[in-house]
């Protein structure tokens, strides 16, 4: 594999020394060869098999062949464009190019005017919407309050026509279903001029996220099927708790959160092989005292330090969730 590298000359926090990636990248191989993921979907399925990889239709259980997977590696872009709706906002994600998301998802806001917390409305989110696009220092918009005042079953579409409407950055949305996904796929493309304008500019960047532990629900390989038809960039990014969902050991959580992103990404590239890809981690560990996810904690900073270092090693750009 020629693409995977080491880098002596790895600036800032770091907690992975060459030997580790080795071993990481290994490990998830034999993971992935030997167990395999829980996939649902009849469709992401069929496209596992005819690519090669060993199917289980009754329980659903999915092996890959490793040289599959470090061709499905190899296939990311190494950098690309997060487009913006104006061209300025263009943000380069990759290599050593480092951009700035809001975090997400917030379900109440302190109101401006009279201090109360509350549940966060459309309105709301228009309004944070607008006032990030006005922030040099943040790149990319998601979602950071949600339209919790409308109709739920298509709450991410109000989401995201109010997010059009107030936004000139590249915006990156996680949805339910196929439907509701391809809608909002059809608002970018009509803003845009048609799919083949879309595909050419991707003004959005789609979410798919696997369920720790070693499982990618139907929604997200239905998301993640539909998106790579059209070219999207693709966040595939997964939230495993240590200890909780995942082993205890960062290096344990670490081996089993890779195979569900690596899981995400051969399917993307079964699909459209090229399509760009965001290798994404919002992991931290389990509060066994309150059963939370504290955000905050050092451990959430070490396996960003971590993932970052993966996505240098295998090439692709990452994304990293942090406070």
């Amino acid at each position: 594999m020629t693409k995977f590298k080491h880098e002596n000359d790895i600036y800032g926090y770091h907690i992975l020394r060459n030997e580790d990636l080795d071993a990481i990248h290994e490990a998830t191989l034999h993971l992935l060869e030997s167990y395999g993921l829980q996939i649902h979907g009849e469709a992401a399925l069929k496209l596992y098999e005819e690519a090669g990889c060993q199917v289980d239709k009754t329980t659903g259980r999915v092996r890959f062949p490793r040289q599959l997977v470090n061709d499905s590696i190899e296939a990311c872009p190494e950098e690309f464009v997060l487009c913006g709706r104006d061209p300025k906002y263009d943000t380069l994600v990759g290599k050593k190019n480092v951009a700035f998301k809001n975090f997400g998802t917030g379900v109440l806001i302190r109101d401006l005017y009279t201090g109360v917390v509350r549940e966060s409305t459309k309105e709301d989110l228009g309004n944070v919407a607008r006032f990030i696009d006005a922030m040099d220092t943040v790149d990319v918009f998601s979602i950071a309050v949600t339209a919790g005042d409308v109709n739920q079953k298509v709450r991410a579409l109000h989401e995201a026509e109010v997010v059009f409407n107030n936004l000139t950055k590249n915006f990156a949305h996680d949805l339910e279903g196929v439907k509701n996904t391809q809608r909002f796929i059809d608002m970018a493309a009509a803003i845009q001029g048609g799919y083949d304008q879309l595909r050419e500019r991707p003004i959005i960047a789609m979410g798919a996220c696997p369920n720790s532990p070693l499982e990618i629900n139907k929604n997200e390989t239905d998301i993640i099927i539909l998106s790579a038809k059209h070219g999207l960039p693709i966040d595939i990014l997964s939230m495993g708790l240590c200890g909780g969902t995942t082993p205890a050991t960062l290096a344990g959580t670490l081996v089993t959160t890779n195979a569900e992103i690596l899981g995400g990404i051969v399917l993307a590239q079964i699909v459209n092989k090229g399509n760009p890809i965001l290798y994404g981690s919002s992991t931290t560990i389990m509060d066994m005292k309150t059963t939370t996810s504290p955000v905050g904690a050092p451990e959430h900073a070490m396996c960003g330090s971590a993932v970052g270092q993966i996505g240098h090693y295998y090439g692709i750009p990452t994304n990293v969730g942090g406070t």
